[in-house]
C-alpha cells in the first residue's frame, strides 16, 4: 500500500528514497568500476594482468546473471527493502576491500574476484527488487510514470557516471575515487533506512510457505507475452552488448587513439537519446498510437539507429564531420528507441504480473535475456577474428534490425501491450491462470496498489 502522494512527493515519500538510494549506489558501482580498472592499470602495467581484471569483471557478470535465476524467489517471500538493504551491505563489504587494496596499493587477483563475485551478486538480487516493489510504492495510475522517472534517473546516471568518474579520477586519483564510491554506498544505505515500513512489507505472512527458486521460470513458461519479449531481447542483446561494449570502442581506438573524446560525444548522444526516450516522447508516442505501437516502433528506431551508426563506421575512416553527425544522430536514436520500448515493455510486466510473482517473473526474464551479452561478446569476438572489424559492426547491426522487425509479429505481446491503462492490471493472472501455481496465493495488483 502506497503512502498519500503530497506535491513535494507525488509518488509519495517512501519511492523516492528508495530508487535515490539505488540511484547513489549504481553512480558508486559505476565510478569505482572506472577507479578500479585505472589503478590496476597503473599498477601492474601489464597487459596480461589488465586481461586477468577482464576476466574478473566477466565473472561478476556471470554471478548478476546467476543470482537472478536461482534468488528471484526470494523478493516475492521477504521484504523487499530489508533485502535491498542487505545487497547493499554486500555491494559495501566488496567496495571496502577493493578499496583498501587500492590504497596499500596491493593487487591481490583472489581477493578482487572473491569482491567481484559478491558484487555481482548484489546486482543480481537487488535490480529485480528495485523494479518490482514500485507497484507497492504507487497507485496503479502512477504506476506508468513512476517508471518513466525511474528509467529516466537510471539514464542520467549512465549519462553522468563516466564523467564524474574520469573526472574524479583526474582531480584527485583512483584511490580517492574509490572512497568516493564507499561513501555513495554509505549514504545509499542511510537513505533506505529512513523508509517507512509499508503494508507490502509483510509479504511473507501472505504466501503459505517459501516458493521453489524455479518457480520463475515455471510461470515464465506459460506466459506467451513474456516468452515473446525474451525472444526478442535476447536477440537485441545479442548484438547490443558487444557492439556498444567492444566493438564501437574497438573501432574509435583503431581510427582516432589520439581523440578518445570522439567516443565520448557518440556515447554522449546515445545517453541523451535514452533521455528523450525515458521522458516525453514515449509518454506523448503512448497517448497518440497505443502502447503497443509505440514499443515496436520503439525497438525498429533502436535497430535502425545501430545500423545507421554501422554504416556511417564503414565511410568515417578518415573524421568528416558530416558523417560524424549522422553516426551521433544514429546514436541518439537507437537510444531514444531502446528506452521507449524498454519503458513500455516495464510496466507492462509490473502492472500484468500478481505482485506476489512480480519480481520472479523479473528476475527470470533478466535472466533468460542477460546470458545474452557475454554469449554476444564472444560471437563478436570470433566475427572479429574471421571478418574483421567493419564486418563485424554490420552483422551486429543486422542482428539488432532482425529482432527489431521480430517485435512486429509478436501478437501474445501486442494483445497485452494494446490493453487500456484500467485493464492491464493483473491481466496475466486473468489470461493465463495455469501459469501461477494453486499453492501459493495470487494478490492482484488491483488489491495491492
Amino acid at each position: 500500500m502506497n503512502e498519500t502522494s503530497t506535491s513535494k512527493f507525488p509518488f509519495g515519500r517512501n519511492f523516492y528514497f528508495i530508487q535515490f538510494s539505488a540511484i547513489f549506489n549504481s553512480l558508486a558501482s559505476r565510478c569505482m568500476h572506472l577507479a578500479l580498472a585505472w589503478w590496476v592499470l597503473s599498477v601492474t602495467n601489464d597487459a596480461a594482468a589488465f586481461a586477468a581484471f577482464a576476466v574478473f569483471v566477466a565473472v561478476g557478470s556471470a554471478a548478476d546473471i546467476l543470482a537472478r535465476g536461482l534468488f528471484g524467489s526470494l523478493g516475492d517471500t521477504y521484504d523487499k527493502q530489508r533485502l535491498i538493504t542487505i545487497c547493499y551491505l554486500m555491494s559495501f563489504i566488496s567496495a571496502i576491500l577493493i578499496t583498501l587494496l587500492a590504497t596499500m596499493d596491493l593487487y591481490l587477483p583472489i581477493v578482487l574476484f572473491i569482491c567481484q563475485i559478491l558484487a555481482g551478486l548484489a546486482v543480481g538480487i537487488r535490480e529485480p527488487l528495485q523494479n518490482s516493489i514500485i507497484p507497492s510504492q504507487v497507485t496503479k495510475d502512477q504506476l506508468s510514470q513512476a517508471i518513466q522517472w525511474r528509467s529516466a534517473a537510471i539514464t542520467i546516471v549512465t549519462f553522468c557516471s563516466p564523467i564524474i568518474g574520469t573526472g574524479l579520477i583526474s582531480i584527485i586519483g583512483a584511490q580517492n575515487t574509490l572512497w568516493f564510491g564507499v561513501g555513495l554506498i554509505v549514504f545509499s544505505i542511510i537513505l533506505l533506512r529512513w523508509v517507512k515500513q509499508s503494508d507490502s512489507s509483510l509479504m511473507q505472512e501472505q504466501i503459505p510457505k517459501r516458493p521453489k527458486w524455479y518457480s520463475g521460470f515455471s510461470a515464465i513458461s506459460r506466459l506467451p507475452p513474456e516468452i515473446s519479449l525474451i525472444k526478442i531481447t535476447f536477440f537485441m542483446n545479442l548484438g547490443l552488448f558487444p557492439f556498444l561494449g567492444v566493438v564501437l570502442p574497438a573501432y574509435f581506438y583503431q581510427n582516432y587513439s589520439k581523440s578518445p573524446w570522439l567516443f565520448g560525444i557518440a556515447d554522449t548522444f546515445f545517453a541523451i537519446g535514452m533521455f528523450i526516450g525515458a521522458t516525453k516522447i514515449g509518454a506523448m508516442s503512448n497517448a497518440h498510437f497505443g502502447r503497443a505501437t509505440t514499443t515496436y516502433s520503439g525497438y525498429l528506431g533502436l535497430g535502425l539507429g545501430i545500423f545507421m551508426t554501422a554504416l556511417m563506421c564503414q565511410v568515417l575512416t578518415i573524421f568528416n564531420l558530416g558523417y560524424f553527425v549522422l553516426l551521433c544522430f544514429g546514436m541518439c536514436l537507437a537510444g531514444c528507441g531502446l528506452m521507449v520500448a524498454v519503458t513500455n515493455t516495464s510496466f507492462m510486466r509490473s502492472a500484468a504480473s500478481p505482485n506476489n510473482f512480480l519480481n520472479r517473473i523479473s528476475a527470470s526474464s533478466t535472466f533468460g535475456t542477460g546470458i545474452a551479452s557475454p554469449l554476444g561478446v564472444v560471437v563478436a569476438g570470433i566475427f572479429m577474428s574471421y571478418l574483421g572489424l567493419y564486418t563485424t559492426m554490420i552483422v551486429l547491426s543486422l542482428i539488432i534490425v532482425s529482432a527489431s522487425v521480430l517485435s512486429f509479429f509478436s501478437s501474445n505481446l501486442r494483445q497485452v501491450l494494446a490493453l487500456p491503462e484500467d485493464e492491464i492490471h493483473g491481466a496475466y493472472a486473468r489470461f493465463y491462470p495455469r501459469a501461477f501455481t494453486k499453492d501459493e496465493q495470487i494478490t492482484m495488483n488491483e488489491d495491492t496498489v
